[in-house]
């Protein structure tokens, strides 16, 4: 009986199973994208929303009594420029691309932003709209300048300006010989012309020579460099 019973047994074919049942579809495509909370998305993230690319421009938190809260997303589209202010309930997810990013050095900018691969020396340009720092970052820009750039299919897609910088003040009027007024409250600030042509607003104690540091997202001192 047993012997008959194995003889069934490699006489009957075994059941075809599909190739990819067990594995999930989005692991075939050519990038997979993050389901990221929303009140977790930060500034300058890169998403795919309504099948296009996004970049992240500003968010917004809003609260009501019983409606909830909510972010509102100020979203700039990479290709082709468009503009969107979506609205998310707190609590859902969007999709935020995974991006290879690579250091590049900045060249020189007309309509466009001219960037080269220090490695390759492959030149990449891309348009105003997709530099984080925009028009404002241009007079803080140095020849050699590292910006970070996201790639997405090998293609740059974001280029981004480093939060952090430190400057040479090359002019600025001097301190007062009496310093700070006691009378009045907090710091007194003046204008400085830095190495690369951008000014800010320093305190009145910087003299002209010294090296500061510059917030390259709000464009303001934050202190003498050490």
């Amino acid at each position: 009986m047993l012997l008959r019973s194995l003889h069934q047994l490699q006489r009957s074919p075994l059941p075809l199973l599909p190739l990819t049942s067990s594995i999930p579809h989005h692991r075939l495509s050519h990038h997979r994208d993050i389901q990221t909370a929303v009140n977790t998305v930060k500034r300058n993230a890169v998403v795919s929303h309504r099948d296009r690319i996004w970049l992240v421009h500003g968010i917004t938190h809003h609260t009501k009594g019983r409606g909830g809260a909510h972010y509102k997303f100020d979203l700039r589209e990479i290709v082709g420029g468009g503009k969107l202010l979506e609205r998310f309930n707190s609590g859902s997810f969007v999709e935020v691309l995974e991006l290879e990013t690579k250091e590049l050095q900045y060249l020189y900018h007309a309509d466009d932003l001219h960037l080269i691969d220090p490695k390759t020396f492959e030149e990449h340009v891309l348009p105003m709209s997709r530099f984080t720092g925009g028009d404002k970052a241009i007079p803080f820009l140095r020849p050699s300048n590292p910006l970070r750039v996201e790639f997405h299919a090998s293609s740059p897609l974001v280029a981004k300006m480093p939060e952090r910088g430190t400057y040479r003040v090359v002019n600025t009027a001097p301190a007062a010989s009496s310093g700070t007024n006691p009378s009045s409250k907090g710091t007194t600030y003046k204008e400085a012309e830095l190495e690369t042509g951008a000014r800010i607003m320093v305190p009145e104690f910087v003299g002209s020579g010294e090296d500061v540091v510059v917030d390259l997202i709000e464009y303001a001192y934050v202190s003498r460099a050490k």
